[in-house]
């Protein structure tokens, strides 16, 4: 079995992989590793391989990984086979996020891709029909949207929790912040989904995928694919490409 581990800024996700299929996962504020959460996985894991875009806390999950689950661990970098060609300026600095993203949904849907990464940032990115990863845009995600408002204002509220929008046109100071940030993300993904499908293809399949998924999608008003585990298998397929690497 494999244990896939996805670092995000907010939190770390944790998913064991039978083969192809996801036999456990559960979800740890990033940083906070300790023996306790990582002795939650009772299976044999023989392999572990970490998505990270918070280098500062690797060398501490690699080591809480190794020492109570006795497995080799590997922290993904530019060096690893994804199966798809990064055609980028600086193909070492993409996120391995957002690789494991784009690779995972290029081999699970095998046609040109654009994928939505609803997260702390929210990140799109466009595969080709012939595995060839075109580049990316970067966005404010919804929680960063309303923290920037708040600390960069000297009277808008913060908002944390309850990211429902009744109104398209506020009425008060919440309902404005929600219309303009939850709706503002919702047409993100309209607006630049339609560009994305001009730049590489018409037929291009639309996957959106992040935590805030299911909270923004309601409000698009183009259907869109939801795939909840999307990171998490493109790292167990990002194993199966370097599996060598591991003794």
């Amino acid at each position: 079995m494999i244990l896939a581990v996805d670092i995000g800024n907010t939190s770390t996700a944790f998913g064991v992989y039978d083969g192809e299929k996801m036999v456990m996962s559960f979800r740890t504020d990033t940083g906070h590793y300790t023996d306790e959460i990582i002795n939650t996985i009772k299976y044999p894991v023989k392999a572990a391989a970490v998505s990270s875009v918070v280098p500062a806390v690797n060398k501490n999950i690699c080591n809480a990984i190794s020492k109570n689950l006795g497995c080799q661990v590997k922290v993904i970098d530019s060096s690893f086979k994804s199966g798809i060609s990064i055609c980028t300026e600086y193909p070492d600095r993409v996120g391995t996020d957002i690789i494991c993203g784009a690779a995972a949904a290029f081999y699970k849907y095998r046609k040109a891709v654009v994928v939505f990464d609803l997260g702390t940032a929210t990140t799109v990115c466009a595969v080709d029909n012939h595995g060839n990863y075109l580049g990316h845009s970067i966005f404010p995600g919804v929680k960063a949207s309303f923290a920037a408002l708040h600390t960069a204002t000297a009277k808008l509220p913060l908002i944390e929790d309850e990211y429902s929008c009744t109104q398209i046109i506020g009425k008060n100071t919440v309902s404005s912040m929600k219309s303009g940030v939850i709706l503002g993300a919702a047409c993100f993904i309209d607006g630049m989904s339609r560009r994305y499908r001009k730049e590489t293809d018409d037929k291009a399949a639309v996957i959106v995928t992040g935590g805030l998924s299911t909270v923004i999608l309601p409000y698009c008003e183009e259907k869109y694919i939801f795939d909840e585990n999307l990171l998490m298998d493109g790292i167990r397929l990002i194993y199966e490409f370097n599996k060598q690497l591991y003794n």
